[in-house]
């Protein structure tokens, strides 16, 4: 008798790799849990001593600036310290009523700044001002996410597009695989004009920890984390993808009734 075993052995491999990440990602959760509290420690000395050099230094001046400069990365840092913690699922996000293009504007302020010269980043922002419930410390940091990962796709040059809409479900719409409730929806996309994604790999794109990229270069968690964001927010997404064509990531967020306040 004899019995083909090659199957059972790539499914025993695929399960082995499953175990593997799920413990790495387990490791990330003890390791953000651990160093939150010495880390956001570290950060209230350095917003301290910055609100302090505001007050003795004249308003309007460079040394002024230099200081309020070191407070907003500060605060920065600990919302980037709060998105690790929520999504090793050790902290829920912070919702508050949120107006889209405010959000999308400060990741493009952030992103504009360390992007190369021959990337043009261009808006496209049709959203009509509903407010959407969310964190905007997490949601920027998605945004800055899926910019980032435009940028790299893009060595060469290209365009990166922001751009809002509005969505309206029915109840029986599809979102990639996904049923979206019926409803009002804030829609933003992320699109760039680089070297796309290969149809192979499309559905392995939000899987922690898998990357592209070469060794040393990435970490695979960049997507994952703005997937975790967007479902930890009550929104969807979806990626479309032709290689050498660019790609486009778009997100569906419902739609609020209370007033947007301030970022």
């Amino acid at each position: 008798m004899a019995r083909d075993v090659e199957e059972l052995k790539e499914r025993l491999r695929q399960a082995e790799e499953q175990l593997a990440q799920a413990q790495k990602m387990e490791a990330i959760g003890r390791l953000t849990g651990g160093i939150a509290h010495d880390f956001n420690n570290l950060l209230t000395g350095i917003l301290g001593y910055a609100s302090l050099l505001k007050m003795y230094l004249p308003e309007g001046g460079e040394g002024h600036e230099a200081a309020a400069c070191i407070e907003r990365s500060a605060r920065r840092a600990s919302e980037l310290t709060r998105q690790l913690l929520a999504y090793s699922r050790r902290e829920a996000p912070r919702l508050r009523p949120l107006e889209i293009r405010r959000i999308v504007g400060e990741a493009i302020g952030i992103l504009s700044r360390s992007v190369n010269e021959n990337v043009e980043i261009r808006t496209d922002l049709r959203a009509d001002p509903e407010p959407v419930m969310g964190d905007p410390g997490m949601l920027i940091q998605a945004l800055l996410n899926l910019g980032e990962n435009a940028v790299d796709a893009m060595p060469a040059g290209g365009v990166l597009t922001f751009s809002t809409g509005t969505f309206e479900s029915d109840g029986e719409t599809l979102f990639g695989d996904a049923p979206v409730p019926e409803g009002r929806y804030v829609t933003v996309g992320v699109s760039d004009t680089g070297s796309g994604i290969a149809e192979s790999i499309r559905d392995q794109v939000f899987t922690p920890f898998f990357t592209t990229k070469a060794p040393g270069e990435g970490t695979g968690l960049g997507l994952p984390m703005v997937h975790s964001c967007v479902r930890s927010h009550g929104g969807y997404i979806r990626l479309a993808s032709r290689p050498g064509q660019g790609t486009t990531v778009h997100v569906l967020l419902p739609v609020s009734d209370s007033e947007p306040s301030n970022i």
